[in-house]
């Protein structure tokens, strides 16, 4: 009876360590997924603002954030005004050494 004991202890054992092997690596196998899937949706939500934001410049209206409007301007538009403060800076000069 005591052999019989100790053999059924000794594959109950092997049959608990099998189910912890195969616990673990579904554990592991779930934390992947759960992590592809944030990634996959962190994506999707920066693109959806990325191209939300390209949308509302388009059409020329602010963007709401933090309870502020933000008017965007482009590229080109950027430039047009920093080279319209330097000629307003220096046409202000130009008349101050007149």
């Amino acid at each position: 009876m005591e052999k019989e004991f100790i053999k059924a202890m000794r594959e109950m054992s092997k049959e608990m360590d099998k189910m912890m092997n195969e616990s673990q690596e579904n554990a592991e196998n779930r934390q992947e997924l759960f992590n592809l899937g944030f990634q996959a949706g962190m994506q999707t939500g920066i693109k959806y603002m990325m191209d939300k934001i390209e949308k509302q410049y388009e059409l020329g209206k602010p963007i709401l954030a933090n309870d502020n409007l933000y008017w965007l301007k482009g590229a080109k538009e950027n430039l047009r005004d920093i080279m319209d403060d330097i000629e307003a800076e220096y046409n202000a000069e130009m008349k101050k050494n007149e």
